[in-house]
């Protein structure tokens, strides 16, 4: 090749400065303009987050989506303003500050696609009944309560209004309960996986998935008792609400599920009508004229310090809220634990999506034991499990805690089930709701064998090792009778660790705790009657629970603070910046086939995977 002409050579280097700098001052620039927009933005939106005086007779309205969450976790582009999602306890404090507000008639409630489990349902329930004790009524509407898909759990939520409202030609899918497990292990067969897993506890039936082509006798049994009482705590719930026995509850929901005309003549609602009727009819019902419907959480819940949690620094002293507890007052902490259970923060679950890091709650707890105001500490988890040496790193945490004076409560949300429920072993009382699904004390791991697949795209893999059991974890290759042996031995264990840490907490023999393990999940009202939950309830009951056992005054009122403090606007958009929010997605081909690889290697973890069983509950 002739060599590059010397003035090419001589302005190589200077033009790539100049580009550099150029980028860089464009960049700088862009910033700038967006840093404008935002407080532009921000500054043009102060009435949404500053509503002002509220009117003297208030109609709460809300409408009920996916976004209410257990935690407001990481924030989102899709939120405006970095605004955090509402939570559950947001919604729930709204509810019992406005049953003691004499402003506040009443509340209309807008359900819509909001797809709750049975358990957040009940916790939801409670809410609105304590509300409706107050002398204020609750109504509900919807465009169907389940439509063209199970409707259970929304319908049983709008039972516990006072009235239950339908949108003309909606559904109420009361269809019952049911759950699907999936079975892929034909499906490997055919392209050459070999699965080999071990499971300790004959309910422990996660691995079925992928070692069976259908439910063994102990997993059909486990879920056959499950799908009974979350049914029959359902149709219960619905026939008190709904002034019917429980017969007359089966058997409409035999007959389901029923056009507008039809639930109104079988009284499972109150009327028919578009959104506008009924929030006229709420109007009315409130009894006094200028009534003014208010939202609970952009509203109401604005005069809060709950409220108030997501406004950046500079707006809050211009809101009107009340003055907050001194400093030097006791205090409940709250610490929320939600997800698959991992080590680290920047670590994925290995299903995807974010998790319950061990270093993060482990910063909560030390952060609340640092305070001296805390009395105690309230640890609200919902996650199915995941990895053991977390979940064992947590429930040390939890320990240190209470060695030093710290009371801990747990609260289990929809789901506190395997690795949860090892945490919840390291709590002085557990709380759950009747339909927490939880226990499932047991263990399985093992590995995807790729040999079969390899054969027949005839790839061979050689292998030179040092260690008789150096290949142990391949996945080209079967485990060698030895090795099985070994990986066996491990996996019971876990299990024998498991038992130990149940036994300790729950004051049982072995033999008493591994009768109600197996890996068996238990509903919460199963699992209080088998002695490994303490009390049925939700948040507020183990807040409760917390302020006895801190030997606080109950009668007065506790600060609840949540551990750790959420971000403001500005953390917020450092966070986003700092973890990525503003990448581009690798999505190359590469990057997909390495997910995958290591999204069926992580099966091989020798301790096993502390998980419930994988099945859709509907």
């Amino acid at each position: 090749m002739a060599e590059a002409p010397k003035e090419q050579v001589q302005y190589k280097r200077p033009g790539f400065i100049r580009r550099f700098l150029t980028r860089f001052f464009v960049f700088i620039g862009v910033l700038t303009t967006l840093s404008f927009i935002a407080v532009g933005v921000t500054v043009s939106r102060v009435s949404e987050y500053l509503p002002g005086p509220l009117p003297n007779k208030i109609l709460l309205t809300y409408t009920f989506k996916q976004g209410l969450v257990e935690y407001d976790g990481k924030p989102s582009l899709t939120q405006p303003l970095l605004k955090t999602p509402v939570t559950f306890r947001d919604v729930i404090l709204a509810l019992q500050k406005a049953g003691k507000d004499a402003r506040v008639k009443g509340f209309a409630a807008h359900l819509q696609d909001a797809s709750f489990s049975v358990a957040q349902a009940q916790e939801l329930r409670d809410a609105i009944a304590a509300f409706r004790k107050t002398g204020k009524f609750a109504y509900i509407f919807a465009d169907s309560y389940g439509a063209f898909a199970p409707g259970m759990s929304d319908y049983y939520l709008a039972c516990s209004f006072d009235q239950v409202w339908l949108a003309s030609l909606g559904i109420v899918g009361i269809t019952g309960v049911a759950a699907e497990v999936p079975f892929v292990r034909g499906t490997l067969d055919k392209v050459g996986v070999l699965p080999q897993f071990s499971h300790k506890g004959k309910y422990k039936s996660a691995s079925e998935s992928l070692t069976e082509t259908d439910m063994s006798a102990p997993n059909r049994e486990a879920t056959e008792d499950l799908v009974n009482d979350l049914y029959d705590q359902l149709v219960k719930g619905i026939a008190a609400d709904r002034k019917m026995t429980d017969d007359q509850v089966q058997k409409l929901v035999d007959n389901a599920p029923y056009s507008d005309t039809e639930a109104l003549q079988a009284k499972l609602v109150d009327r028919v009508g578009d959104y506008d009727e009924f929030l006229d009819q709420a109007k009315k019902d409130a009894g006094t004229t200028g009534v003014k419907p208010v939202d609970l959480m952009n509203g109401y819940a604005a005069e809060t310090d709950d409220g108030q949690k997501d406004l950046p620094e500079f707006l809050k002293k211009y809101a009107d809220k009340p003055e907050t507890p001194a400093k030097t007052a006791r205090k409940i902490a709250l610490i929320y634990g939600v997800g698959e259970i991992v080590s680290y923060k920047d670590e994925h679950g290995t299903f995807g999506g974010e998790g319950m890091s061990a270093e993060k709650v482990t910063e909560a707890f030390k952060a609340a034991e640092k305070d001296g105001n805390v009395a105690a500490i309230v640890f609200r988890v919902d996650s199915p499990g995941g990895s053991p040496q977390a979940a064992e790193t947590i429930r040390r945490v939890m320990m240190d805690a209470r060695n030093k004076g710290r009371p801990v409560i747990m609260s289990m949300g929809g789901t506190a089930a395997s690795g949860g429920y090892w945490i919840a072993t390291g709590a002085d009382k557990i709380v759950a709701q009747p339909a927490t699904l939880t226990g499932s004390i047991g263990v399985f791991g093992g590995k995807m064998v790729l040999a079969p697949l390899w054969g027949k795209l005839d790839f061979n893999w050689v292998g030179v090792q040092r260690g008789a059991n150096a290949r142990m974890w391949s996945t080209n290759k079967p485990f060698s009778d030895a090795e099985y042996a070994r990986f066996d031995s491990l996996l019971n264990d876990t299990y024998e660790q498991f038992l130990k840490r149940v036994m300790d907490a729950r004051k049982m023999t072995h033999d008493q705790a591994d009768a109600i393990a197996q890996g068996r999940v238990w509903t919460g009202r199963e699992a209080k009657d088998k002695g490994l939950v303490d009390e049925l309830g939700g948040l507020d009951k183990a807040i409760e629970i917390a302020k006895k056992e801190a030997k606080l005054d109950t009668t007065k009122e506790i600060p609840v603070e949540v551990f750790p403090e959420p971000e403001n606007g500005l953390e917020q958009l450092v966070t986003m910046m700092t973890e990525g929010s503003f990448g581009v997605p690798d999505i190359s081909a590469e990057k997909l086939l390495n997910q995958l690889g290591t999204a069926i290697q992580t099966q091989t973890q020798p301790q096993g995977m502390l998980r419930a069983p994988l099945m859709q509950i509907h």
